[in-house]
């Protein structure tokens, strides 16, 4: 810009001067000019124009070829096309152009069809995308020669078909057929049919396909038979006419769902009883496939059950005071589902009530709490728990428990005290109404064993006065659940322990400035024994070791005991140490 302007004289300048309008347009054209210049030297952005590369042609027939290339769009949205033409011929482009994106080399192809035969053609692969248009390297191709090829191939195509890819079944008589064949020159068409009949080349119905050596395709069909067996034949033919054999493949269709049956408790729709629970039985049956399962649901939704028999039989079925809708489904292996209903009518009337004996709980050595569950059936009911030591002969009765006239079940429990120790108790639950009595299975359970309980006395060695405040520290040694208890001997040095289960106890008693005494002690179930210990003076070193030994505690092992120690307890003869 400089250097235009020093390059304009003055005199120039005033004439410039004269007419401003003029010079002012032919400034801002400078401007414009020079700052496209400028942004067509400025760097370019990363994107650039699509690489391609034409491929050789590939199944090529007589009157149609297959036209490959590769396509990297360099990360820009590309369209890709092919141009082809004859010597001396016009060009022709592919329709449907291809669209490319990515940045990877992408395979590109285009059917071209209505060729002139024994010709040889020249192509060419084109890409465009934002960066610009390239055209790939000029390629050719010859068209087989029409009466050479009709005269010498006398080969058929070979073929085959599947439906469905090879199901054996089917609930739908829309189906997709898998079509392949192969052909030396190219397999330019097929034919469906029901019958085994061959057509001719000329036969209606041919379907034209893009020619090709290894031809491949699934093809939508609808099956024109009715449920059962259906089998479709198709035919091949290639560029010369020459038709395959007949290929077939067969599905069974099945879309009637199963019949199902209701035989028990009547073949009916409606039934009315005046019971709590009912069977329903029946049968189940499907023409053409197998069944695979019987369901069945209440309109109340109680229960649900799966059977995969074809008869089937539903024991009893609960039901709820009122109509009772029961449906009856059965699923064939197609999915196919059949479905029957009842209509079951439950009125509870003149009918004893139903029992349920339950578990027994929070059992004691004395104590135990049994429960239940009664239906009264729609009548006042009166329950009770009959029970005893003998099986099926019950010499205890508890408290009576009154129950509403409903009809749904209603737990119950009570409390039954003054029971023996480490006792067998049978027992069951009874119900009364107008219609009747019921009662529940036996059921029985076990009283806890009794407990057993250590006392005595310490005493001085020489003196004989009770000691008052000896420590006594008892343990366990031999059962599972090992007791572990201390306590001090009273004014009169009377000690007890109580609520003990049968094992081997360890007693260690000490006293400050006595010498401390171990005994042990061998207790069956439920037994008490009396003990008397007696504990010496003590001085010195024996002092410390007693110490030591109280502070062990729980660590301290467990002696056996010897022929100087060792007595057999008695109740009546207190033992001494």
């Amino acid at each position: 810009m400089r250097k235009i302007l020093s390059g304009i004289k003055t005199s120039d300048m005033h004439g410039f001067m004269r007419f401003p309008f003029s010079f002012v347009t032919v400034l801002l054209l400078f401007i414009t000019v020079n700052h496209s210049q400028y942004a067509a030297d400025s760097p370019q952005s990363s994107a650039a124009a699509p690489i391609v590369t034409t491929d050789s042609a590939s199944q090529v027939t007589y009157n149609s070829a297959t036209l490959r290339g590769t396509v990297n769009a360099n990360g820009l949205s590309t369209t890709a096309w092919f141009q082809y033409r004859i010597v001396d011929g016009p060009s022709k482009t592919t329709v449907s152009p291809q669209t490319v994106i990515g940045a990877s080399d992408t395979e590109v192809s285009f059917n071209i069809i209505a060729l002139l035969p024994g010709t040889t053609y020249y192509y060419r692969l084109v890409a465009e995308n934002d960066a610009g248009t390239v055209y790939g390297d000029e390629v050719s191709f010859t068209t087989a020669d029409m009466k050479t090829s009709h005269t010498t191939d006398i080969t058929s195509p070979a073929g085959s078909i599947n439906i469905n890819n090879g199901d054996a079944f089917t609930n739908s008589s829309n189906v997709t057929l898998g079509l392949s064949a192969a052909d030396n020159i190219g397999v330019t068409g097929y034919y469906f049919s029901t019958s085994a009949i061959p057509p001719s080349p000329h036969t209606a119905g041919w379907t034209s396909a893009t020619p090709a050596v290894n031809y491949k395709k699934d093809v939508s069909y609808t099956l024109s038979g009715d449920d059962g067996k259906n089998t479709v034949y198709v035919w091949f033919k290639d560029v010369s006419g020459n038709i395959s054999d007949a290929a077939s493949d067969s599905i069974i269709v099945d879309t009637t769902p199963p019949t199902i049956t209701i035989a028990n408790p009547t073949s009916g729709s409606t039934y009315k009883t005046t019971s709590k629970t009912i069977n329903i039985g029946g049968s189940a049956s499907d023409s053409t496939s197998e069944i695979n399962n019987v369901v069945w649901i209440t309109s109340k939704g109680k229960d649900e059950k799966e059977s995969k028999t074809i008869s089937w039989n539903i024991s009893n079925a609960d039901l709820l005071e009122g109509d009772n809708v029961i449906t009856i489904k059965a699923t064939d292996s197609l999915g196919n589902t059949g479905t029957a209903t009842i209509t079951i009518t439950y009125a509870a009337g003149n009918n004893p009530p139903t029992v349920i004996t339950g578990h027994a709980t929070g059992i004691s050595t004395d104590f135990a709490t049994l429960t239940g569950t009664v239906n009264a059936e729609g009548l006042s009911t009166t329950a009770w728990f009959q029970y005893g030591t003998s099986s099926e002969s019950y010499s205890h009765m508890s408290s009576i428990v009154n129950i509403d006239s409903s009809s749904v079940d209603t737990p119950i429990d009570n409390h039954i005290s003054g029971l023996l120790t480490g006792t067998t108790y049978y027992y069951r639950v009874a119900a009364r109404n107008s219609a009747g009595a019921a009662y529940g299975a036996e059921m029985s359970f076990n009283t806890k064993p009794p407990k057993g309980k250590i006392s005595g006395y310490v005493m001085e060695s020489v003196s004989g006065k009770p000691i008052e405040s000896a420590r006594i520290r008892l343990k366990g040694t031999k059962a599972r659940k090992k007791s572990f208890k201390i306590l001090f001997s009273d004014a009169d040095g009377f000690f007890e322990f109580n609520e003990l289960d049968a094992d081997t106890y360890d007693i260690f008693a000490i006293k400050t400035g006595l010498k401390s005494a171990r005994q042990v002690v061998e207790m069956p179930e439920g037994e008490e024994n009396i003990v008397e210990i007696k504990l010496g003076s003590i001085q010195g070193e024996e002092l410390k070791r007693d110490l030591v030994e109280e502070k062990k505690g729980t660590e301290t092992s467990h002696p056996t005991p010897n022929k100087s120690e060792e007595t057999k307890p008695e109740a009546q003869n207190p033992k001494q140490i």
